[in-house]
C-alpha cells in the first residue's frame, strides 16, 4: 500500500512506488520513471496545489498501470493516449 497526502490508496502488491515532492520551477507538473530494481518513482512539482498534485500524481499513476514504460510509444504518443 502507498500512503499519499492522508489519503490510503491500495494498490496492487506488485508496485513498488516512490513518491517525491520537487519543485520543478512553473514547468511539468508531474513525471514518472522506472527504476533499474523495476520500482517506479513519481515526481510531483511543489509549485502545485494540493487539488493539482492529486491530479498530476493519477496521471502518472495511469501510466505506471497501462504499463507505458514497456512500450516503444514515445512519450508525446503515450501522453495523446492517456489524455483523460
Amino acid at each position: 500500500m502507498i500512503y499519499l497526502f492522508l489519503g490510503m490508496i491500495h494498490l496492487n502488491d506488485d508496485y513498488n512506488i516512490n513518491v517525491q515532492i520537487l519543485d520543478f520551477g512553473n514547468s511539468i507538473p508531474a513525471v514518472a520513471t522506472i527504476n533499474d530494481d523495476g520500482s517506479f518513482s513519481i515526481f510531483l512539482n511543489a509549485r502545485l496545489s494540493y487539488e493539482r498534485r492529486l491530479e498530476a500524481y493519477w496521471h502518472e499513476m495511469r501510466h505506471i498501470q497501462n504499463q507505458d514504460f514497456c512500450g516503444e510509444m514515445s512519450v508525446e504518443e503515450m501522453e495523446a493516449a492517456n489524455q483523460h
